[in-house]
């Protein structure tokens, strides 16, 4: 059956002088892999700039072939305005990417993640704050869509157990803690709209310890996740 569908790139793999294996979550199929036909010079640079990841764009394929797929029509949905041409924005993007690639099922359909994954690029895209904050709050709202949103429920509490995902006054007999400055941190980021991510101003190194907590939660909480790489550049921008 051949279905037109929303989709956002993710990952693309080069797989021969003329095509690269590209995967791009659909709003219809959920995470799939597709053989992208690039062609060769300036065909292949037009081709290639609709495969960066976090691109929006729409495209038709059978839904019932197994293994890869070749796109019938395959184009930019949405023109995205800045991400491209500001580094950071750009690293948050390849992050934020990267994420979403290791954190769901290869072919899991969710209209509703599909909707938020949509409107958070279109968000960085737009924003003219700091995006300094985007991608620990993006995080933070893409774990309610996964089935482990951190309790809200501080109350002053000392730590934040990352395997229980509570507040606590319990010190834990494992690593898995948020304590101390970045604890105060933490709480704003889940309390503030997405909107205003970017009104927790930590120091550097709250927001470097925050990062790296709460990779740590997904992987407790995502049996078999892989390692996510691209935070070491996204550290080395903003640093």
């Amino acid at each position: 059956m051949i279905i037109t569908s929303q989709g956002i790139v993710l990952n693309t793999v080069r797989y021969s002088d003329s095509s690269v294996i590209a995967k791009i979550y659909t709003e219809a199929a959920g995470l799939r892999s597709f053989m992208v036909r690039t062609g060769k010079g300036k065909s292949a640079s037009l081709t290639m700039s609709l495969l960066q990841p976090l691109t929006l764009v729409s495209l038709s394929f059978d839904k019932d072939r197994k293994g890869l797929r070749t796109p019938r029509s395959f184009e930019r949905s949405v023109i995205l305005k800045s991400i491209s041409f500001n580094t950071l924005k750009t690293c948050v993007a390849l992050f934020m990417a990267e994420v979403v690639m290791r954190a769901i099922g290869e072919e899991e359909t969710n209209t509703k993640l599909f909707s938020f994954l949509s409107n958070s690029i279109i968000l960085l895209d737009e924003e003219t704050n700091s995006v300094n904050n985007f991608h620990l709050k993006f995080m933070i709202e893409f774990s309610s869509y996964l089935g482990f949103q951190p309790d809200k429920n501080w109350d002053n509490q000392l730590f934040f157990d990352l395997v229980e995902g509570v507040f606590t006054n319990t010190e834990a007999v494992h690593p898995y803690v948020v304590q101390n400055e970045t604890l105060a941190f933490f709480h704003q980021l889940i309390e503030v709209p997405f909107s205003q991510h970017y009104q927790p101003k930590p120091n550097g190194t709250s927001r470097k310890q925050m990062l790296q907590h709460l990779i740590d939660y997904y992987r407790l909480h995502l049996e078999g996740m892989k390692e996510i790489t691209s935070h070491k550049v996204l550290e080395e921008v903003m640093a």
